[in-house]
């Protein structure tokens, strides 16, 4: 009963759901921008709510080692090129992202800050800063993963899972105290603390893609299901289980547990018995989800905050920035496509003729 490629879809689902929820109410100050439903200790109860959004990285990094993991070890021979197919197509679909935005800034009367300067627009083109949008900070540490990724597999298949998973964790722990507490401080040399900064982001980062991979390695979901699927009211104690989640990250608010909820609610949720239905919103949603990371941000803080939190109540503000978004995002995918078609016939071309061996 290992994770399907069905399931890792609907978990990116609903980790970009995670994501916009976090950015959305994980603030205690919220300057009337929308009524909360009650406080706790003067926080808005979004608030906290809003914090479990941090497993989102997680959640969305565990479900790409584990897919990984599954594809290197069935076709070797050409998992280097499905991965430069698909960052190619992550920086075609950024690109499209990046030059609509900017023209609608320029249209919009923002041209000092969208583009700003011919040097602003092409570091952020090549990935070298998220100047015009926070969330594009990811590009760059995504990309990197997948590249690196053939060898953090390779170290998964070849060390024990326990060594492996406690060094990870070491790292993950040095960086996230470097990226959060500046031990090292290189603040005045604009090109080192721009590296130290990548090298930390992404050394928080491959803890989650690595635990992803051991899961699939030893297949550790099948052991959770086996144990778990049959008791009585599953989804109930799941659900509880999840809520329990939100206490959790109310008490410990440190995104240095962002991981630990992350796989947590990875278990929980793929444990549950889902409708037809959420299956396929969730599913409709990951489907969506590059283009929702991509350009919510701009919604809520950039172009339109007013229009975004004008239904004044969360859950209402919450689902209106979703319709937005995936308006939006359907527009950028009729623009993207004929490219992606060009790009998947290549590569299949290349594939049926073995230009890439890496056994």
């Amino acid at each position: 009963m290992e994770l399907s490629r069905k399931d890792t879809t609907i978990l990116k689902g609903m980790a970009i759901l995670l994501m916009i929820n976090l950015h959305l109410f994980a603030r205690k100050d919220i300057d009337g921008l929308y009524v909360s439903f009650f406080w706790i200790n003067d926080v808005p109860v979004e608030y906290y709510v809003g914090l479990l959004g941090d497993a989102c990285r997680p959640i969305y990094l565990f479900a790409t080692g584990y897919a990984f993991y599954i594809v290197y070890k069935k076709n070797q021979e050409t998992f280097v090129l499905k991965n430069f197919r698909r960052i190619l197509k992550l920086s075609v679909n950024f690109w499209i992202v990046l030059v609509m935005f900017v023209s609608i800034g320029i249209l919009t009367g923002q041209a000092d800050t969208f583009p700003g300067s011919a040097s602003k627009f092409f570091q952020n083109f090549f990935f070298l800063s998220n100047s015009y949008n926070g969330a594009w900070w990811f590009l760059q540490v995504y990309i990197i993963i997948t590249l690196l990724s053939p060898i953090l597999i390779k170290l998964v298949k070849r060390y024990n899972p326990i060594a492996l998973f406690l060094g990870s964790g070491v790292i993950y722990f040095i960086c996230y105290v470097q990226f959060y507490k500046n031990i090292i401080n290189v603040s005045d040399y604009d090109l080192l603390s721009s590296t130290v900064s990548m090298v930390t982001l992404l050394g928080t980062s491959q803890l989650s893609f690595i635990i992803g991979s051991i899961f699939a390695k030893e297949r550790i979901y099948t052991k959770i299901h086996n144990k778990f699927s049959n008791i009585e009211f599953k989804n109930t104690l799941c659900a509880l289980g999840i809520f329990s989640l939100i206490i959790f990250h109310g008490i410990i608010e440190s995104a240095i547990i962002g991981p630990i909820n992350g796989i947590l609610f990875v278990c929980l949720f793929s444990l549950m018995n889902k409708s037809i239905l959420v299956q396929k919103v969730l599913t409709y949603l990951s489907n969506h989800s590059t283009n929702l990371w991509l350009i919510h941000m701009f919604f809520y803080t950039m172009f339109i905050p007013q229009v975004t939190f004008f239904p004044e109540y969360p859950p209402l503000i919450f689902i209106w920035l979703i319709v937005l978004c995936l308006i939006t995002s359907h527009v950028i995918k009729l623009l993207y496509k004929p490219i992606f078609n060009l790009i998947d016939k290549r590569s299949q071309k290349m594939e049926g003729e073995g230009h890439i061996n890496i056994s």
